[in-house]
């Protein structure tokens, strides 16, 4: 009963941060509801760039140069074929990131083997879509380049033989551009999903378990242990160190829960309840480590962010290397995501034991210092 009496004044007690709760809380629903919006939007588009279109100055104006650009007018972006001066008026007014100019004679001297360099014209206000031109560009010279290889090693063929490869030289190359016209004919694609599941569940699950850890900041003051002179009145009341400890966890965690009620409809009670047990128990941490409120609250900042990313929550795993893949594992923000119950409960517990053992030792070195 007076276990119970000692829960319910420490929950009480967390009253006296009302007015931090309540601005995080609002601060959590407006924020969740931009994400929501932004991931609504990108899950319709069915792409991580709004489709934008690039400028094309054909000065060669040749139709052998189908075969470069159809690929450029897929998914991402579209051509509009323009002349010079309209591309430089659109690119300098921004209705355009970036446009591509080809020199006369570009194609003959492709087939020729002659340098011919095109330029791309690039809007520094758009740094992502200028990039992406200029890497789509790159690589669809270097497939030209790759394609054109073919076709002088069949001149040299032709050459080293007797033949006379100028009278071959053009139907060779008409014969290769008409191949790669139906370029589709030579690959096999293959189209890898951004992530598992629907995207909008995956990236709000991650970011509400990375916001519901961001609670603890709200909470820093109250972290840290007991004062000596309230130690004491619970030692009085005939308490075990363990019993004071479970207060002090039962009231964090009754908290943590309580600043959860907003998202349980977006991600279930269970997980709800779940990600407020290891938050809870890494928040018990915390207060343990770092008494003072700035570095406690960086400490929980860092380490909720760390654990944000390792979730694939910030950089999906599709775009990052197949090593880092396991340290999805360290992030509470995973396991709840995919409901590994056992692993979350484990956690939490070695949380608290590890914290009942750094107590052990401060309370140790706290004796030695005394006794000098």
């Amino acid at each position: 009963m007076a276990l119970l009496t000692m829960i319910a004044l420490e929950i009480k007690s967390y009253g006296h941060a009302y007015k931090r709760i309540l601005a995080f809380l609002l601060v959590g629903i407006a924020m969740g509801a931009v994400l929501q919006l932004g991931i609504v939007a990108l899950t319709a588009r069915g792409s991580l760039f709004e489709p934008f279109t690039i400028g094309v100055v054909d000065e060669d104006g040749t139709p052998e140069l189908v075969f470069l650009f159809d690929f450029f007018n897929e998914y991402v972006m579209d051509l509009a074929l323009l002349d010079s001066a309209q591309a430089h008026e659109q690119l300098a007014a921004g209705e355009i990131p970036a446009f591509i100019e080809l020199p006369h004679n570009f194609t003959s001297d492709v087939f020729t083997g002659i340098n011919n360099p095109f330029l791309v014209h690039v809007n520094s206000g758009f740094p992502l879509q200028s990039n992406l031109t200029q890497l789509l560009a790159t690589g669809g010279i270097a497939f030209l380049s790759a394609s054109q290889a073919g076709v002088y090693s069949t001149l040299e063929y032709a050459a080293a033989h007797g033949l006379d490869h100028q009278n071959i030289l053009i139907p060779v190359n008409m014969a290769f551009v008409q191949a790669l016209m139906r370029y589709d004919e030579l690959f096999t694609r293959e189209m890898v999903t951004l992530v598992e599941g629907n995207p909008a569940d995956y990236f709000i699950n991650r970011f509400i378990i990375f916001w519901h850890m961001l609670s603890l900041i709200a909470l820093v003051g109250l972290l840290p242990g007991y004062a000596s002179g309230i130690l004491a009145r619970f030692r009085l009341a005939g308490m075990s160190l363990w019993q004071i400890d479970l207060v002090k966890w039962a009231g964090l965690f009754t908290i943590v829960a309580f600043m959860s009620l907003p998202v349980m409809p977006l991600i279930g009670i269970m997980n709800a309840l779940l990600a407020s047990l290891f938050v809870s128990a890494f928040g018990m941490l915390s207060g343990q480590l770092f008494k003072h409120e700035g570095a406690c609250g960086l400490f929980i900042f860092f380490i909720a962010l760390v654990m944000y990313f390792a979730s694939g929550g910030i950089v999906p795993f599709v775009f990052l290397p197949r090593v880092l893949l396991p340290m999805r594992w360290i992030s509470i923000n995973y396991l709840v995501a995919n409901g590994h119950i056992a692993i979350i409960l484990i956690s939490s517990f070695a949380l608290l034991m590890l914290m009942e053992v750094i107590k052990w030792f401060s309370f140790g070195s706290g004796l030695k210092v005394r006794a000098r």
